[in-house]
């Protein structure tokens, strides 16, 4: 058997597992459509819209996927020509016309057409030639002030981007404008798409109809009041659009990027872009490929061939605007060169230098050393459906913190014109996921509005009202929802309400089919075999309990909520086990009961102290610590507090809290130590 095609499968398998599988690419793709069609609206509300672009969205889960964020204000009109300003009204919109005339190909300045009402683009408007512009820099720079400003951390900018660090999670925010016109300058591509046939018709129409963006960078530093157009709506698309051979090239190249180049050259000179429009004009320009798993080592290394050709005359032609050298400044003199030794000395390796990869190296040894193993690239061979349901399950994630009544009503507004859609399986469930946290959300919300006018005549009714939302978000939510319910009980002061309700939940989370950070596969496949998504999520999955920090979910958690918020997270996230065994100890301390508090004290200690992360996740621990340092010191256990909250101290700081920990620790009765 030739040993390239096996070699290529071998490849294709590691890459399906390390990458996704076409199912598993599939499903991520539609729960953040999904997500972002659900929260869409609530940006609009708060002034600007949204589309996460990236590794992320593209349907990437590696280790270096990032999360860019493009934010824009709806109304502000972007427009190529100015016949085009009779498609909107003034002074609803405000109209800004594109001008490329003299300036790098794929750069623009922003005329300012009409007045704005924003207050971030008037402080950024400067006149040339008797005309206002938008400049770039000073856009760039306000909005990154107020990025910090908001989010209380310290932003750094990254080309057109502020990048922030959230947790351990990075996340580059990019303040922008759409147009939804197509520029002149990028017209020929349409000739040239039409012409190879890729994309296809349908994908080429959908791309015009979205238009472009352009972003606050300039050609250099010193060019700030120019704009660099961007494609990444429709580069999205286009990724959409390629099955699922081409998608793993691609993510071959990305993974041999950081692997191997960048480790080689001890430099980030690439980017994953470039790899990107390699990817985009080898598919494009040879139409003759068949894009199949046997060929895959193939089609990765015609992308390196075209890559180490590029280095070598130091030009990356835009795959839109080709014109547009983007090796024009990163990719030149001594780092052109020195980048060219490296990829010509992996050339020389030929396929082997895939060995070089930490992560292909496992899946290429085994063919090489065993020449008799067969490589089966069937789908279902790699992942099973079990594994395809707990992949689905990881991807869901809470959406936006509502933050008054009225995004609460456009929630539930937009929610219900989306169930009456048409929605593919995976989305529905990812609806009913999302319209639990919303329900639920809006519950504490009005819990938190009329909780300190509790004996008006109409605090009966609200109560009622938040009971119904939790019980439904209970009904239809995961397992670990009806701990929400708990911890409202709690805080009306029906403690032993709220105990029968963590009873009741402790019994459904300890079952051995349900899955947090671990599973118990063979009991999952047992329990769940046959059951539809929407039952399965309700039985069978547990979620960390989210408590946004704008709202109060119990009081003894206040202080790290506030400091939380300080630093810029929305949201603490904590165990499930945690707040369960915290709800236990609090109800049985205010109930008196001295035994059983002590008791619950105990579990909770006992899981800190011997769980392997799989019940307590390193991310959660800080949090985590810093609630059974609590729960000690108001049981009166001082120097247990003292020990929980230096080792929260200790921990990975994921939820900015350690201020409320230095606060406490100062509350700690100093004599009895």
């Amino acid at each position: 058997m030739n040993q390239i095609p096996r070699l290529s499968e071998a490849v294709y398998v590691g890459l399906c597992r390390e990458v996704g599988s076409p199912t598993e690419v599939r499903i991520r793709r539609e729960v953040m459509d999904i997500d972002e069609v659900v929260n869409k609206p609530i940006y609009i509300l708060r002034g600007l819209d949204r589309m996460l672009s990236g590794s992320k969205r593209e349907g990437f889960r590696l280790r270096t996927s990032d999360m860019d964020w493009m934010l824009w204000p709806p109304d502000h009109k972007v427009i190529c020509d100015l016949s085009q300003i009779s498609l909107y009204r003034v002074p609803q919109h405000t109209v800004i016309l594109i001008e490329c005339d003299d300036l790098p190909p794929g750069f623009t300045r922003l005329n300012l057409i009409t007045p704005s009402n924003d207050e971030i683009v008037r402080s950024s408007c400067v006149f040339m030639n008797g005309k206002v512009y938008i400049s770039s820099a000073l856009f760039r720079d306000t909005h990154g002030q107020s990025l910090n400003s908001w989010s209380g951390l310290s932003s750094v900018h990254h080309g057109p981007c502020s990048t922030n660090i959230l947790g351990h999670v990075e996340a580059d925010y990019a303040f922008c404008f759409q147009s939804h016109h197509w520029p002149t300058l990028a017209q020929p591509w349409i000739h040239r798409c039409r012409q190879e046939g890729w994309p296809s018709e349908f994908v080429l129409s959908k791309i015009l109809s979205r238009g472009v963006h352009v972003v606050p960078i300039g050609s250099s530093p010193e060019n700030g009041e120019e704009w660099r157009m961007s494609f990444s709506q429709a580069e999205q698309i286009r990724v959409y659009s390629m099955n699922h051979c081409q998608f793993l090239c691609y993510g071959l190249l990305k993974i041999f990027l950081k692997e191997v180049i960048n480790m080689l050259n001890n430099a980030t000179t690439l980017c994953s872009y470039f790899i990107k429009t390699i990817v985009f004009w080898v598919i494009q320009n040879d139409g003759s490929l068949i894009w199949t798993p046997n060929n895959l080592v193939f089609y990765f290394w015609k992308c390196f061939q075209l890559l180490l050709h590029w280095v070598h005359i130091g030009e990356c032609p835009n795959f839109f605007i080709p014109q547009n050298n983007m090796f024009r400044v990163k990719v030149v003199g001594s780092a052109q060169s020195s980048l060219f030794s490296q990829l010509y000395d992996l050339y020389c390796k030929g396929i082997s230098c895939l060995l070089l990869s930490q992560t292909l190296r496992p899946y290429l040894s085994k063919v090489i050393l065993y020449r008799t193993i067969r490589v089966c690239t069937d789908e279902d061979s790699f992942i099973s459906s079990t594994e395809l349901e707990i992949s689905f399950f990881k991807e869901l994630e809470t959406g936006v913190p509502i933050h008054s009544i009225e995004e609460f009503q456009v929630y539930l507004i937009n929610i219900k014109n989306i169930i009456f859609g048409t929605l593919l399986p995976h989305q529905k469930v990812t609806v009913q996921y999302l319209t639990t946290d919303v329900l639920r959300s809006g519950a504490f919300l009005i819990q938190n509005k009329i909780l300190p006018n509790k004996y008006r005549n109409k605090f009966y009714y609200k109560a009622y009202k938040i009971l119904t939302l939790l019980l439904v978000s209970s009904t239809f939510g995961c397992v670990s929802d009806i701990l929400y319910h708990a911890m409202y009980f709690y805080r009306a002061r029906r403690y032993e309400l709220s105990l029968s309700i963590l009873q009741k939940a402790r019994g459904r989370m300890s079952l051995q089919h349900v899955m947090y950070s671990t599973i118990n596969v063979n009991k999952y496949r047992q329990c769940m075999a046959g059951l539809p998504l929407d039952k399965i999520i309700r039985i069978a999955v547990v979620k960390e309990i989210k408590l946004q920090n704008q709202n109060t979910y119990i009081d003894e958690v206040v202080l790290e909520q506030v400091i939380s918020r300080k630093n810029g997270m929305p949201v603490l996230l904590i165990p499930p086990l945690v707040m369960l065994n915290m709800l236990f100890i609090l109800n049985h301390h205010r109930l008196g009961d001295t035994v059983r508090s002590q008791q619950s004290l105990k579990d909770l200690q006992t899981l800190m102290l011997y769980d392997d992360c799989v019940n307590v996740p390193n991310d959660f621990r800080d949090i985590s610590w810093q609630i059974l340092g609590i729960c000690q010191q108001i049981c009166g256990d001082y120097f247990g507090a003292l020990y929980c909250y230096q080792s929260s101290l200790r921990e990975r700081p994921s939820h900015k809290i350690q201020d409320a920990t230095l606060l406490r620790l100062s509350t700690l009765p100093r004599t009895e130590f």
